[in-house]
């Protein structure tokens, strides 16, 4: 009886060891550091960033380094067209990985190391992101706001946003020339380049030194409902020095994401000329001291590497 006691405490014994053994390794690995791609995995509000991420093949580059992530939640693909996991694999991957890629840093960034006021950084895809720290605290992201910050990882930071960020694409110049709806504005500033070279270096520099601006670009029916630019002959035909006045008149010194617009009157790159601006709830207007009635904004916050394109449905006259 003695050795029969013997033997079943001594497997007990065994029995607890293993246990514990066992609580601790799971202990031990649920206490590891999860990466950035570990807690966009577990959380729910992820689901479609996750299922993004998996597609595009990014999962790696989100893993090494000290990295910041701006993360859409499910909400904001979701607002952005992206109803479900499956919606995502309607894009090309090279251009998912892109969109990926401009959402994250190549550094860790807390909030509270962002200063105030709005910062211009680079991105993991070399575009540009437009921080601004505002005055109440709110942090946003080209026109996106983060809604929980500083969520820690082992490899660096997430901050949740409401909305998915396109990314910058080139120079103002460039985003001009490219649209098909800005020919006409194009054609004005080839025009006037000769003339004043300074509005094409603007619109097209990206130097550290040189400073965003914003254009509030009229579109091709604008110009064409225009009195004086209303064909491209016209455009080729007027004063190089009255139409680069007119272009300056519709560029301001910095980069103005839509909802950063006040009601007020706003300073051009037109000496001593200013527009001013309406907002009424998501409807901005622009008016020229020459203009009978405001202009609309009709397509908002196209981000690129040195500025924001805002398209506007009228042409301003100073």
């Amino acid at each position: 009886m003695h050795k029969a006691f013997s033997y079943l405490f001594c497997r007990i014994s065994a029995l607890f060891v293993m246990m514990l053994t066992v609580v601790s390794c799971q202990t031990d690995e649920d206490a590891s550091p999860k990466t950035i791609p570990d807690v966009v995995l577990e959380d729910p509000q992820f689901s479609i960033l996750r299922a993004a991420i998996t597609y595009a093949g990014v999962g790696d580059n989100l893993k090494g380094g000290n990295l910041t992530l701006f993360a859409p939640d499910n909400t904001a693909f979701q607002a952005s067209g992206f109803l479900d996991e499956a919606a995502v694999t309607s894009v090309p991957k090279d251009q998912l990985r892109s969109i990926l890629l401009y959402h994250v840093l190549s550094a860790g960034v807390n909030s509270a190391d962002i200063p105030a006021g709005q910062s211009q950084v680079e991105t993991a895809s070399r575009g540009v992101l437009y921080i601004n720290n505002a005055s109440n605290g709110t942090l946003f992201v080209n026109g996106a706001r983060v809604t929980r910050a500083n969520v820690q990882t082992a490899n660096g930071i997430i901050h949740v946003i409401d909305k998915v960020l396109t990314p910058s694409a080139g120079t103002t110049l460039q985003a001009i020339e490219t649209n098909p709806n800005l020919t006409f504005l194009t054609a004005a500033i080839r025009r006037i380049e000769t003339v004043n070279p300074t509005i094409t270096a603007t619109l097209s520099s990206t130097s550290a030194s040189s400073q965003p601006v914003t254009v509030l670009a009229p579109d091709d029916n604008a110009f064409r409902a225009s009195r004086t630019y209303s064909t491209l002959a016209s455009i080729q035909a007027a004063n190089p020095q009255a139409l680069a006045s007119v272009l300056l008149y519709h560029v301001l010194p910095g980069a103005t994401m839509s909802y950063q617009f006040q009601p007020g009157s706003v300073n051009t790159l037109l000496t001593n000329s200013r527009v001013v601006v309406n907002v009424s709830g998501s409807l901005i207007t622009v008016k020229g001291n020459g203009n009978t009635i405001p202009a609309t904004v009709r397509r908002a916050d196209q981000v690129t590497n040195n500025g924001v394109l805002h398209v506007i449905d009228q042409v301003l006259i100073p």
